[in-house]
């Protein structure tokens, strides 16, 4: 038996558009400091905005796809186009990181004078406060809506205030002491952390893509279930996994062989009611087996099947 919760996602849609909209002056405000001051360290702050506006583009178009009801050729649903978001998202911060770099050196090679430090960084400044502001609005809701590729491009945001307020203090500094190299070498610095962010964000999201199960505390809430229904005899092969928001459950459950067909139907009924008041937007697929001594007796969770995994 199977069944799943219906889970609206104008929210993630929602938060995806002020993605791109924050994308937008925040990149407006980058690319300000730099041509005002030169500053590669600004350049490569910006670059990396210049990411998270493709990627805002990008998280529109896989949050509109991840929402479509499931149809016949995706009878699971569309919710895994949020981990291609975020791989692509991934994807573009090491390129991203390779053009830094590039310019970087040459910088260090040819070092030059910045100019109108105290307005381009006043800029830098403001942009950081924003993108903060931004990645804080979109961690609070990809976590509440359980959204992959909110979250993917929150963290990047995350990842990027902190760039910024490095790089921020790198032009300052340059501007009080004239040391010209330490410019170009922030830069590379900068792109070195983008690289980390980006395998973290490749990580996490081909993880999601190869059907990652759902963390053990979501799974001792489905195992607490069956382990206070008097009618189960024991259980074996539970198998979760996540697609974006949705959640998947499959387990098979001993019941007494004289059970009757209507009382095993619903009994499942019971099962998934109270499985899906602990964990919404949940597709669970509950297979009966009849109690068999020595053959179907044995109760397995996820960890007992697979002791030697971390």
């Amino acid at each position: 038996m199977s069944s799943v919760l219906p889970h609206d996602g104008a929210a993630r849609r929602r938060a995806a558009w002020v993605s791109l909209i924050g994308a937008i002056v925040i990149l407006v405000l980058k690319f300000g400091a730099y041509f005002l001051t030169g500053s590669i360290g600004f350049l490569s702050d910006a670059a990396e905005s210049l990411v998270n506006l493709v990627a805002a583009v990008v998280l529109i178009a896989a949050t509109t796809v991840a929402g479509a009801p499931p149809d016949y050729r995706h009878p699971y649903g569309h919710a895994k186009a949020e981990y291609l978001s975020s791989v692509l998202e991934a994807i573009l911060i090491v390129v991203a990181a390779i053009a830094i770099v590039v310019t970087a050196v040459e910088r260090l090679l040819h070092p030059q004078a910045l100019e109108h430090i105290v307005l381009g960084s006043v800029l830098a400044a403001v942009a950081a406060i924003v993108n903060g502001v931004l990645a804080a609005f979109l961690f609070r809701t990809g976590r509440r809506e359980r959204s992959a590729a909110l979250e993917a491009n929150a963290r990047h945001l995350l990842t990027d205030v902190w760039t910024s307020v490095g790089v921020l203090v790198a032009v300052v500094l340059v501007g009080l002491t004239g040391l010209r190299p330490l410019d170009p070498i922030i830069a590379i610095l900068v792109a070195v952390n983008i690289v980390a962010v980006g395998v973290r964000v490749l990580r996490r999201s081909i993880s999601g893509l190869l059907d990652e199960r759902l963390p053990d505390a979501e799974e001792r809430l489905i195992l607490a279930v069956l382990d206070a229904a008097p009618e189960v005899r024991g259980y074996h092969r539970l198998r979760t996994r996540r697609a974006g928001h949705s959640r998947f459950a499959e387990v098979d459950v001993f019941v007494d062989p004289g059970m009757t067909v209507v009382d095993a139907h619903r009994l499942v009924g019971r099962l998934e009611d109270r499985m899906h008041a602990e964990l919404d937007d949940l597709v669970t697929t509950v297979h009966v087996e009849p109690f068999e001594e020595g053959v179907r007796d044995t109760t397995l969770t996820p960890r007992q099947e697979f002791p030697d995994e971390g």
